[in-house]
């Protein structure tokens, strides 16, 4: 509407010149110059309006379908965006088996989704802040993964495995029995 607006301008304004009102022409003239301004801050404000992330990954939340004709401030977070390339896993230790965890060892993660495919992954912290999780206190170790799959995705779920070392059968299947015996006993 506004190109329209100018091109009418511009056809008064030649019109004026035409017939000598040279006053009239650059009344004309200086309307059509007010229209390309407003064109050319619309321009700008549709370049601006390009979406572009600075990291090349996946939007995990935001919806541009509810977002269409809502008016946007500067600094409203739209979209987030989480990288592939660096994606982390974090496992929930339950309290009791905590000690064995420590940051360089190594295991492996299966998700959900693909089971049969395990991901390779060395602990790099361990949150010495215990927190509630389902009625149970548990410790956030975060982990780095080896490699990435197409397939993955933040936000799966799964089940993993850490290597902490070698112990005997009866120790592994009697330490949680003498543990709570040991705290029964202790009271």
């Amino acid at each position: 509407s506004a190109k329209s607006e100018q091109s009418g301008y511009l056809k008064q304004a030649a019109a004026a010149m035409r017939d000598g009102q040279t006053a009239q022409a650059q009344i004309a003239q200086a309307n059509a110059d007010k229209v390309a301004a407003q064109i050319d801050l619309i321009n700008y404000r549709i370049e601006q309006a390009d979406i572009v992330s600075p990291i090349t990954g996946i939007v995990v939340s935001g919806d541009l379908k509810k977002e269409t004709g809502k008016p946007v401030k500067t600094g409203e977070v739209l979209f987030e965006v989480a990288p592939i390339d660096w994606l982390r896993a974090e496992l929930l230790v339950n309290e009791e088996d905590i000690f064995e965890i420590e940051a360089g060892q190594r295991g492996r993660l299966a998700t959900a989704s693909y089971p049969a495919e395990p991901i390779r992954f060395v602990v790099d912290r361990v949150n010495p802040m215990a927190e509630v999780v389902k009625q149970r206190n548990v410790f956030r170790v975060r982990v780095r993964l080896d490699e990435t799959r197409p397939w993955m995705r933040p936000g799966m779920e799964g089940v993993a495995k850490v290597s902490a070392g070698k112990r005997h059968y009866a120790w592994i299947w009697t330490r949680k029995i003498i543990n709570w015996i040991r705290m029964k006993l202790w009271l």
